[in-house]
C-alpha cells in the first residue's frame, strides 16, 4: 500500500541505474490525501465539477486569447450572413441555404463525420472572418449538436435517403466516402446554380485574403483550381470554382463526377465486363453498389475534360489489378495530348506568374513562380469505345437514381442548356461548341499542403507568422506528410499550427465533457500524474527519456492515475536531426526547424511570444498513439478509459483551472502533492539515439501492459 511512505519503484530485471531523481506531481486537489488512502480507491468524481464550471467561463477565456490580424480583406463575411440549418435535398432547399449563407456569390462547402473536426473547422473559419461555410451531413444529428454553440451556423443535411441511397447506403469499396460525396454533390449543384464554390476538407485553415488573391490577375482567369495529388491527379478535398458557365466545361466536370458513380452504383455490370471480371469475382472492389474513390473519380473527370475524351482510368486502375497494358494505353494517350504532348508532359502549360507580395514565403521569397494550367472542354467519345480501354462502361438503361440526379442538375441550371451526352454520337457538335475554360493546380502560395511546402512547410515552423512576419499561404490543407500517429491531424493542429485547435470552443459545444483525446469518450478528467516542471531538461538523452516514461507509466498503474506526457526541450540531443551541425543550445532556435530538429520524431510547439530566445518545447511524436492516451490504468479497463493527457491538453487544463480561480486547488508542485521517486533504466541510450528508436518510444505505452499484474501485486 501507499500509506504514509514513499513508494520506490523497482524493476528486478538486469539494468543500469540512472542516478536520477525526479518529481511526480499528482495534479488535482484530491491528491493531497493520496498517501492517506489506498490509491486504487481514490474517488475523483468531484473532478467533473470544475470541468463543467470552467465550461461556463468560456467567453472570458476566449476573450483573452490574442487575435490574429484581420486578413479576410473584402470578404469578411461573418457579419453579413444570416446562417442556415436545414435540409438540402431540393433545389429550393439549397437555394434557401445559399441565400442565407453565401457572400458575394461565394460559398465554402465542407464536411467531416467526426464532431470535433466539424466544430473546430467552423470556429477556425469564422474566427478568421469567413462565415459563408456550409457543413454537409447525411442527417440532422451533427447539425443539431452544433446549433446552440454558434451564433451563426451553416449546416445542412439530406432527408430523402431513397434518392441519396447511392451515398448513404453505399456498401462498395469506397472507404469514408459518405461525407465526401455529399460535398461533391452539393458543391456541383451550387456551381450549376451560378455560385463560386470552394470545396474543402475539415483539415483546412484560411491564413490570408484568399479571395483577394484569387480574384486578381492572373489568377482570376482560371475557372477551376485544384490542389495537386501526386503526379497529375487532383485532390478531392481542396478545389475552387469561380465564374464557371452554368453549362460550361467545369460545371460539366462536376456533373460527370457525380453521374457516372450513380450509374455504377445502380449497375456496375458493364464496367466489370469491360475490364475482364467474370461471375462472382469480388477481388477488386468493383462490385454491386460500387462507388469510385472520390479523388480518383474527380481526377478522371478533369482528365477527360483536358484530353477531350471521357476517362475512367483512375477509377479502374486503383481498384482493378494493375495491368501494365491498361496503364500504358491510358498514360500514353494522356502524356501525348495537348500543347506539350511532344515532350511527353501532356496537355499542360507551365506559365510564370507574379507572386503576391504578402505570400512570397510560399515561393521561397521569389517575386515570380510557376503555375501549371490546361484548357478544359466538354469531352466526347465520338462513338469510339475501344475495348482495350474498357469499352462502354455503363448500362444502356438509366436507373431511377441516375434519372433523379439528371433532373436535379437540369432544374439547378434554370434556363442553361442541358449538358451534351459524351456517349451520344449525335451530341459531338454541341460539345465542341461549348467555349473552353481554364484549369490550374493551386500554386503553393495560394493553397498548399501543410507539410509538403517545401518553401512554406508547416513542420518547419513557417505557420508561426508571429515569429517570422511572413504568411506561408492563403489557405493551408494539413492533408499529408505529417508525423505518424493515431491522432495526427488533431495533434498537429493543436501543437504546431497557431490558432489551429481550440479547447475552449470544445467546452462550449459540449460543456459537460473534457475535450481531450484520452477523455472525450469518458467525459471527465481523471486523477493525473505529471512530471514536475524542470525535470525535462535540454541535456536529456533517449535513454533518460525512455526510462522516465516507462517509470511514469508504471507508477501511474500503481496509483491508478492517468499520466501527463511531458513537453521536452527541443534542444534535447535525441531530438536532433542526424548530421545537423547547427546547435540551438549555442545559437538559439530558428526557423526552419528541420535544419536541426528531426521533425519526424518531434513536433515543435511555436511559442506565443514573439521571440524564440526563451527556448522551444517539443512534443515527442511517438506519444501520439491510441495506447498512450486510452486503455485505462487498471487491468480490464475499457478501451475508451483514459490513460494519458498530451502536454498541450494538460496546459489547457491548468490554465482553465487558474482562470476559474479555484484557490483551494494545488495547481503547482507542493510537498503535499509531490513524490520523490528514484527511477531505473533498462538501458542507457546514447546522446542522439538512432532514428528508429526515437520513433518507437511509445513501446512503453503498450509494453507496460505486460507488467500490469506484476505491478499491481507488488504495489498493493
Amino acid at each position: 500500500t501507499l500509506k504514509g511512505r514513499i513508494y520506490v519503484l523497482r524493476d528486478e530485471r538486469p539494468q543500469v541505474t540512472l542516478n536520477l531523481h525526479f518529481q511526480l506531481v499528482c495534479c488535482n486537489w484530491l491528491a493531497q490525501n493520496m498517501l492517506a488512502r489506498r490509491a486504487s480507491k481514490i474517488d475523483c468524481s468531484t473532478l467533473f465539477i470544475p470541468i463543467f464550471v470552467l465550461g461556463i467561463f468560456w467567453l472570458q477565456v476566449l476573450a483573452e486569447t490574442p487575435p490574429r490580424p484581420k486578413r479576410c480583406g473584402e470578404f469578411c463575411s461573418f457579419e453579413h450572413i444570416e446562417g442556415y440549418v436545414g435540409p438540402l435535398d431540393t433545389t429550393k432547399n439549397l437555394q434557401d441555404a445559399l441565400n442565407r449563407l453565401s457572400y458575394k456569390r461565394e460559398i465554402v462547402v465542407a464536411h467531416h463525420a467526426q464532431l470535433d473536426f466539424v466544430y473546430q473547422m467552423v470556429h477556425r473559419w469564422q474566427r478568421f472572418g469567413y462565415g459563408h461555410v456550409l457543413m454537409v451531413f447525411p442527417d440532422h444529428v451533427l447539425c443539431h449538436r452544433l446549433e446552440g454553440a454558434f451564433t451563426k451556423l451553416g449546416c445542412g443535411w439530406y432527408e430523402d435517403h431513397n434518392d441519396m441511397a447511392w451515398i448513404v447506403n453505399q456498401g462498395g469499396g469506397c472507404k469514408g466516402c459518405t461525407d465526401k460525396w455529399l460535398i461533391h454533390y452539393t458543391g456541383a449543384r451550387a456551381v450549376r446554380m451560378g455560385y463560386n464554390v470552394l470545396v474543402a476538407d475539415a483539415d483546412t485553415m484560411p491564413l490570408y485574403d484568399f479571395y483577394g488573391m484569387i480574384h486578381s490577375p492572373p489568377y482570376n482567369n482560371v475557372t477551376l483550381f485544384n490542389q495537386r495529388e501526386g503526379n497529375f491527379n487532383v485532390n478531392g478535398g481542396m478545389y475552387y470554382i469561380q465564374n464557371a458557365a452554368r453549362d460550361g466545361p467545369v460545371a460539366y466536370v462536376l456533373y460527370d463526377h457525380i453521374l457516372k458513380n450513380v450509374r455504377w452504383f445502380e449497375d456496375v455490370t458493364a464496367l466489370r465486363r469491360g475490364i475482364g471480371l467474370r461471375g462472382d469475382d469480388s477481388s477488386t472492389g468493383i462490385n454491386d453498389g460500387f462507388l469510385c474513390n472520390d479523388q480518383f473519380s474527380l481526377s478522371d473527370s478533369v482528365h477527360g475534360a483536358i484530353t477531350g475524351r471521357p476517362q475512367v482510368f483512375e477509377c479502374v486502375f486503383w481498384f482493378h489489378p494493375r495491368r501494365p497494358d491498361w496503364e500504358k494505353l491510358h498514360l500514353t494517350m494522356y502524356s501525348k495530348t495537348g500543347p506539350e504532348g511532344g515532350e511527353g508532359f501532356g496537355p499542360y502549360s507551365t506559365i510564370t506568374v507574379p507572386v503576391p507580395e504578402p505570400l512570397r514565403r510560399g515561393a521561397g521569397g521569389a517575386l515570380q513562380g510557376q503555375m501549371v494550367t490546361a484548357q478544359l472542354r466538354i469531352p466526347h467519345a465520338r462513338g469510339e469505345w475501344p475495348s482495350e480501354r474498357g469499352g462502354y462502361p455503363f448500362s444502356l438503361q438509366l436507373g431511377p437514381l441516375a434519372k433523379h440526379v439528371m433532373e436535379i442538375f437540369r432544374e439547378a441550371g434554370g434556363d442553361a442548356a442541358p449538358f451534351p451526352d459524351p456517349w451520344d454520337t449525335a451530341s459531338a457538335a454541341a460539345a465542341d461548341a461549348v467555349p473552353p475554360e481554364k484549369f490550374a493546380y493551386f500554386p503553393p502560395w495560394i493553397a498548399n499542403t501543410h507539410s509538403l511546402g517545401p518553401e512554406n512547410n508547416g513542420n518547419d515552423g513557417w505557420y508561426n507568422d508571429h515569429l517570422t512576419g511572413e504568411v506561408p499561404a492563403a489557405i493551408s490543407h494539413l492533408h499529408a506528410g505529417l508525423t505518424s500517429g493515431d491522432f495526427t491531424k488533431i495533434v498537429h493542429f493543436a501543437v504546431e499550427v497557431p490558432y489551429g485547435w481550440d479547447f475552449d470552443v470544445a467546452l462550449r459545444v459540449a460543456p459537460q465533457t473534457a475535450p481531450y483525446l484520452g477523455t472525450e469518450v469518458h467525459g471527465r478528467v481523471p486523477p493525473l500524474l505529471a512530471i514536475a516542471p524542470g525535470v525535462m531538461h535540454r541535456g536529456l538523452t533517449q535513454g533518460d527519456f525512455a526510462a522516465m516514461m516507462e517509470g511514469l507509466m508504471r507508477l501511474a498503474l500503481v496509483l491508478n492515475r492517468a499520466v501527463v506526457w511531458p513537453w521536452v526541450p527541443c534542444e534535447a540531443p535525441f531530438l536532433r536531426k542526424a548530421g545537423a551541425t547547427y546547435d540551438p543550445v549555442v545559437s538559439g532556435h530558428k526557423i526552419p526547424w528541420s535544419d536541426y530538429i528531426d521533425t519526424t520524431a518531434a513536433i515543435p510547439n511555436g511559442p506565443e511570444t514573439i521571440s524564440l530566445k526563451d527556448g522551444l518545447r517539443c512534443l515527442v511524436a511517438s506519444v501520439d498513439k491510441l495506447s498512450c492516451v486510452r486503455g485505462g490504468t487498471r487491468p480490464g479497463a475499457p478501451a475508451s478509459a483514459p490513460r494519458g493527457l498530451l502536454p498541450h491538453e494538460f496546459d489547457h487544463w491548468l490554465a482553465t483551472a487558474r482562470k476559474a480561480d479555484t484557490t483551494h486547488v494545488d495547481l503547482d508542485p507542493t510537498p503535499k502533492n509531490t513524490l520523490q521517486v528514484r527511477m531505473f533504466a533498462g538501458r542507457r541510450g546514447k546522446g542522439r539515439g538512432d532514428k528508429a528508436n526515437r520513433r518507437d518510444l511509445p513501446g512503453y505505452c503498450t509494453a507496460v501492459e505486460r507488467h500490469k499484474l506484476q505491478i499491481m501485486t507488488e504495489g498493493g
